[in-house]
């Protein structure tokens, strides 16, 4: 089913479960954020406004501050992902119409999430000792939404844009765990490439 989104491209996707802050300075932007708040609505975040079926986030604020007269501070959590088949950009701000994701393949097994999640503790903390500024984060697997689970450590663990691309642009739960499982045993494997 197609559904209309306020779009912000800001240059990046969100992992659902995922919490992050936008700083937002531009006009239109001010103005999406403005409606939002005012009508208790999501948006979607994506990479640009140029590229339709580009894999989109679905936010919604979880709290806003004004930093100044022309700029905020908003604090978002992805709550799904959705694919563009179309944007407008002749509107006070860009408005896309997507096609949810349907998640397809099963779920990883408990086993599998409890593994990943060692392994992501161990690889962050070789990391850590490379220089990346971070603190091993609390895990909390829901073994009731094991879907969730695998997006949560997803949130986790530190990732370039194009791997996080890699991971949200998959349908497939399958494909998704072994994109992060492979990256994961990558860094363990050898820290250094």
């Amino acid at each position: 089913m197609i559904v209309e989104f306020p779009f912000f491209g800001a240059g990046i996707n969100y992992f659902p479960t995922e919490i992050s802050a936008l700083r937002v300075f531009e006009p239109r932007y001010l103005l999406l954020i403005g409606d939002c708040i005012n009508n208790e609505s999501t948006f979607c975040v994506g990479k640009n406004l140029e590229t339709v079926g580009q894999i989109v986030s679905e936010v919604k604020i979880i709290e806003h501050q004004d930093i100044s007269n022309a700029e905020q501070l908003v604090v978002i959590e992805c709550v799904g992902i959705y694919k563009v088949t179309d944007i407008e950009l002749t509107k006070e701000y860009p408005i896309c119409q997507s096609d949810e994701l349907i998640n397809v393949g099963l779920p990883p097994s408990e086993e599998e999430l409890i593994d990943l999640q060692t392994d992501i503790k161990k690889a962050i903390s070789i990391l850590i000792e490379q220089g990346i500024d971070m603190q091993i984060p609390d895990f909390e697997i829901d073994i009731e939404n094991r879907i969730l689970s695998l997006w949560n450590l997803c949130t986790k663990m530190p990732m370039s844009l194009e791997m996080r691309n890699e991971i949200l642009s998959n349908n497939s739960i399958d494909d998704r765990y072994d994109v992060l499982n492979n990256y994961v045993k990558r860094i363990l494997k050898d820290p250094f490439k």
